[in-house]
């Protein structure tokens, strides 16, 4: 995403100055520097610091930069994510699951409320489900605005009153998540669409305990393919005898 600036040689020439500003140039070309590594796990096609000439390029390219090395954090940890959850639970904060029915308008919604007020810039499931596309190498990512998502919230930070029953605001990372669809459309969540659980988070148990609670609480009796390899293991460990289904 280089561009050129202005330069004599092309015909074109600058009628003014451009202030400098040192600070500034130091501590963006540092940071932009220092999330490089990380931005290029994720397979950025970006300029690097030491390709970009005057200052006002790395301001410029710095949020590229910087939604690339949050790509890649979403996809170790999970992308962050707040809800809220009754003051009364409050004594231990655990790995949560919360279910969010996008197709009946939160008809089958259970545990925690998530908040949705970032979802136009910055929702949480949309993070998740690119990184998911990208380790399983679909096309496109599942759609953060369907289907009914299991959710495993790993709280961070907590905000609330321990002398009130009202709801905490908490914000943590979306640890893991399944996706199961009604694709008969009889009112039943019979198909487990997608699972993923985040790099750092894996063999701890959360893609089962997802795929267990589709099972029991919406008796999910099928698996959609085709699976991927990591599809493939998890399923004969967690549901050996489940139908899949095209």
């Amino acid at each position: 995403m280089r561009e050129e600036g202005l330069v004599p040689e092309q015909g074109q020439r600058m009628t003014y100055r451009f202030p400098v500003v040192p600070e500034i140039e130091r501590a963006y070309r540092a940071a932009y520097a220092a999330l490089e590594g990380l931005a290029s796990e994720y397979e950025l096609d970006y300029a690097a610091e030491a390709d970009l000439g005057d200052w006002t390029e790395v301001v410029d390219q710095f949020p590229f930069m910087a939604w690339g090395a949050d790509m890649a954090v979403a996809t170790r940890i999970g992308p962050a994510i707040d809800w809220y959850q009754g003051g009364r639970d409050r004594g231990e904060w655990g790995l949560t699951v919360a279910g969010l029915d996008l197709d009946r308008n939160g008809a089958w919604n259970f545990g925690p409320r998530i908040s949705e007020a970032q979802r136009s810039t910055d929702w949480a499931l949309d993070k998740a489900a690119r990184a998911y596309r990208r380790e399983a190498r679909w096309s496109n990512p599942p759609s953060g605005d369907e289907g009914l998502w299991l959710l495993m919230l790993a709280p961070l930070r907590a905000k609330g009153s321990p002398e009130n029953d009202k709801p905490w605001s908490i914000h943590g990372r979306l640890a893991g998540f399944a996706i199961l669809w009604d694709r008969d459309k009889d009112g039943n969540y019979e198909t487990v669409a997608h699972a993923w659980t985040a790099q750092a988070w894996r063999r701890q148990g959360i893609a089962r305990r997802l795929l267990d609670e589709g099972r029991s609480r919406f008796a999910a009796r099928q698996i959609a393919g085709p699976l991927t390899d990591d599809g493939a293991a998890l399923a004969r460990s967690c549901w050996p005898n489940a139908r899949i289904v095209r």
